[in-house]
């Protein structure tokens, strides 16, 4: 089958013929449709962030059809142990053996790929640009539970495909006053199109809640910055490794800084739902033949801001 294939020396993928994956004891193999390209899987190419050999199919963020029976279906790509304190306490996606797919094992920047029958979701009459986006919509409800979920006066920084979700998740919860900031016009302009009551390039009220979805030192100081006294500012995005914020500010207003990882089982099931309703005009998608082209452009930030989430059409 074709794959999107991780190279070396230069950072980049490449289209290459590859077995068909093996599918073990509880496994089943997916003809992959649609996949979209994650913020990890560039960074992953980029800086080794999260370190991925030469050779590893990336992607986990899909819609396919179950070869058995043709259902459409998306996956979980978070594998958990089941046995480890995070699983026994109910939060599977901070498993301490946890496995990702596109990271750790094949992913679906492929014509096929090997899942878990457990991670399975049948996606039911969703439309395949929507099938698409149920993980990054988890991401985005998770780190929204993560906050203190007030009914207004939020900010989300950065309209990339999370700010996005994130986005589409509010708007899903009738959370009114929701500024959405983004260095690029074009972004700032869909995030007012698709329901933002602000927009700006960067955050300078006080706000209830902010969730940083960049991950940018600058970003999350402010974050971290323009959240009221006794806040919580979401850390979402991982662009930059460094997190710079001024102490006293931090404990002098009381405020909270906490991280935000995936999602649980049940919020990836609830992504589902809420994927239903999801505005699409921010979504734009490229034949499998132009996705190494379009992933190096990417990689460059040549690509047209615009196109916020790239899904790569791999059948039909």
């Amino acid at each position: 089958m074709k794959a999107l294939v991780k190279v070396r020396p230069e950072p980049g993928l490449r289209i290459e013929g590859v077995p068909i994956p093996a599918v073990g004891r509880d496994d089943v193999l997916i003809r992959v449709l649609r996949t979209g390209v994650c913020g990890t899987d560039l960074g992953a190419v980029r800086s080794g962030r999260p370190p991925i050999p030469a050779g590893m199919v990336l992607g986990h963020e899909f819609v396919g059809r179950r070869r058995r029976d043709g259902a459409l279906v998306t996956a979980n790509p978070i594998l958990s142990c089941g046995e480890c304190r995070s699983c026994r306490e109910g939060r599977p996606h901070l498993c301490e053996r946890r496995e990702v797919l596109g990271v750790h094992r094949p992913g679906a920047f492929a014509q096929s790929v090997a899942v878990p029958a457990g991670n399975l979701r049948t996606t039911g009459n969703l439309a395949l640009a929507k099938a698409a986006m149920v993980e990054p919509i988890a991401t985005a409800l998770h780190a929204w539970r993560l906050s203190p979920m007030p009914a207004e006066n939020v900010a989300v920084l950065g309209a990339g495909p999370i700010g996005m979700s994130l986005l589409h998740v509010l708007k899903a919860f009738a959370i009114r006053g929701v500024t959405v900031t983004d260095i690029a016009a074009e972004r700032r302009a869909l995030a007012s199109a698709c329901g933002a009551d602000r927009v700006s390039d960067r955050a300078s009220e006080v706000y209830d809640a902010v969730i940083d979805t960049v991950g940018a030192v600058e970003t999350r100081r402010d974050a971290v910055e323009r959240v009221r006294a006794g806040g919580t500012a979401i850390l979402v995005g991982l662009h930059s490794p460094d997190l710079s914020v001024a102490g006293g500010m931090v404990v002098a207003g009381e405020k909270t800084i906490r991280g935000s990882f995936a999602y649980t089982p049940e919020e990836f099931d609830e992504a589902i739902e809420l994927a239903a309703t999801l505005d699409t005009r921010w979504l734009s998608s490229v034949s499998f033949d132009r996705s190494a082209e379009m992933f190096t452009r990417m990689l460059a930030g040549t690509a047209d801001p615009a196109a916020v989430k790239v899904h790569f059409q791999i059948g039909t």
